[in-house]
């Protein structure tokens, strides 16, 4: 495979985590082309990750409504403070990564995690020093939230292919092993 192709093959994997991430949080999704106003304000949430032969970041950018929507517990969520939804868009982020990282490795393709940073509005410096930069538009019970992808390949005979066959034993994603 060609960077090219690879570095196409990635975008559609990210646009699938993207989806099964707001979808296990119980947000009715919807893709989008592109938001009418631009999202203001909103923090975005980075991680890097890479190998020998790739090199790709993935960005999350969540109004704080979504954010504040979708935040674990009970109670009234109106009472949820900035420090803890700032924690909150981190974690979605390395859900997102993580989930891209286990689509990667059923790929062929192994990377290993950066840590999340988080900065606010349009700032997607961090994204910036990679040549391959996309925004998907996703439309969450009514709110714009932007999914940012950027992917460097840097060896046009990397390997990234489906594994066909899991080995006896190996589990299922998602699923625990008991001692």
């Amino acid at each position: 495979m060609n960077s090219m192709e690879i570095v196409q093959s990635i975008e559609g994997l990210f646009e699938v985590v993207c989806v099964n991430l707001f979808e296990s949080l119980n947000c009715t999704v919807r893709r989008i082309e592109s938001a009418q106003n631009e999202i203001m304000d909103a923090p975005i949430a980075c991680i890097d990750a890479g190998s020998s032969g790739l090199e790709l970041m993935t960005g999350l950018q969540l109004p704080m409504s979504v954010l504040a929507l979708t935040y674990p517990g009970e109670g009234d969520i109106g009472t949820v403070g900035e420090a803890h939804l700032e924690d909150w868009i981190g974690e979605l982020s390395n859900q997102l990564i993580g989930r891209l990282k286990i689509e990667l490795s059923d790929h062929d393709c192994q990377v290993i995690l950066g840590l999340p940073t988080t900065c606010y509005g349009h700032d997607v410096s961090p994204l910036s020093d990679i040549c391959y930069k996309r925004a998907l538009y996703f439309e969450l019970d009514g709110e714009v939230c932007v999914c940012y992808i950027a992917v460097e390949a840097f060896a046009d005979n990397m390997v990234f292919s489906v594994k066909e066959d899991r080995a006896a034993g190996e589990l299922l994603r998602g699923e625990l092993e008991m001692f």
